[in-house]
């Protein structure tokens, strides 16, 4: 390969390191701070979405409509900036983001509307972001959430839990989106993956790792509940009673990432804080049970209790409970019950 080959395969290599967010911003786009995170930034042009992110060194994109506009800055060059335009061109439009005098007047012009950095990541986070960008808020009743498994739609609705859970308009699935680390450790504000739940369908978003699915916290909460998955999380806090109490799901077994994801949670709580293990009532269930009373001893808060808070009977889970209880009595005043076994 002659040296001019060399020259030129070096200056794409180039193209594909530049900070893509400023190059989308240069072109109409403009960042979405509340639905960015330091891995993957959304930006939006019009009625276009696209989400960045970087990879082996290189800066990546899709868009979240577009399956087929996805790729590195190359691929946004003939497809977004000039679509079809040649590989010539693409260098002309390109070269003079290499320019540093240019790209400063750049970032001062569009110094809000891009981002400065963002994070490398191992896992696919482009890929989880995307698909998880194409899911909906629930806006009324879900059939399969409200009236196979028994939440209620008002509690769906509540400060506690808007927007914490999305669902496929097309599969009739929900969505439990997962946060933590996107290299492992305590910082748990990163999309990382998303569990998926409905009729027959238990997954896990393919190229994601499990974190924490979490509602929010308010103010004055004393009960922080762990369970293995979104739905018995759910189903927990209408079994037990809404009013200070935020739940959580590990979605099964933890992997090493989780244990600290948890430790930061219950860290956060207030003073006087009870942890609850509502698991299921089996082996997995005894395991995590057991895995969480370490991780709160861990914590070195005296002040926080435990609590084995599991269906009484062997095998049984949280949704379980409350569809049969659902089933026995149209509305059971559920909040009434004492919390503990």
């Amino acid at each position: 390969m002659a040296r001019g080959d060399l020259d030129r395969e070096a200056e794409l290599d180039a193209f594909k390191k530049l900070n893509l967010s400023l190059i989308a911003s240069a072109h109409g786009y403009e960042i979405i701070p509340r639905k960015s995170t330091k891995h993957s930034v959304l930006m939006q042009s019009g009625g276009d979405k696209i989400i960045i992110a970087q990879q082996a060194g290189h800066y990546v994109y899709c868009s979240v409509y577009d399956p087929a506009s996805s790729g590195t800055v190359i691929d946004f060059a003939q497809r977004v900036i000039e679509p079809g335009c040649s590989l010539g061109r693409v260098r002309q439009l390109l070269r003079p983001f290499l320019n540093g005098g240019y790209v400063s007047t750049l970032r001062e012009r569009h110094a809000a509307q891009y981002a400065e950095a963002i994070r490398p990541s191992t896992l696919d986070l482009l890929g989880v972001a995307a698909r998880y960008a194409a899911f909906d808020p629930i806006a009324q009743p879900h059939d399969y959430l409200c009236q196979t498994r028994g939440i209620p739609f008002d509690v769906l609705q509540s400060d506690r839990l808007r927007g914490r859970v999305r669902h496929c308009t097309q599969r009739g699935t929900v969505i439990f989106p997962h946060w933590g680390a996107a290299g492992g450790g305590d910082d748990d504000r990163q999309l990382v993956g998303y569990e998926v739940k409905g009729p027959g369908v238990n997954l896990f978003s393919k190229g994601g790792r499990k974190g924490l699915w979490m509602s929010a916290g308010l103010s004055g909460d004393r009960v922080l509940a762990f369970a293995e998955s979104g739905l018995d999380a759910l189903s927990y806090l209408v079994v037990r009673g809404g009013e200070g109490t935020r739940v959580a799901s590990v979605n099964g077994r933890m992997n090493p990432q989780q244990p600290e994801l948890v430790l930061s949670a219950i860290r956060r709580m207030e003073e006087g804080a009870r942890i609850v293990a509502a698991f299921d009532n089996d082996q997995a269930g005894d395991e995590l049970t057991a895995q969480l009373a370490d991780i709160v001893i861990s914590s070195g808060r005296t002040d926080v209790s435990f609590c084995d808070d599991r269906p009484v009977e062997r095998g049984a889970d949280w949704n379980q409970l409350l569809v049969s209880r659902e089933r026995s009595s149209a509305r059971p005043a559920f909040s009434t019950l004492e919390l503990g076994r």
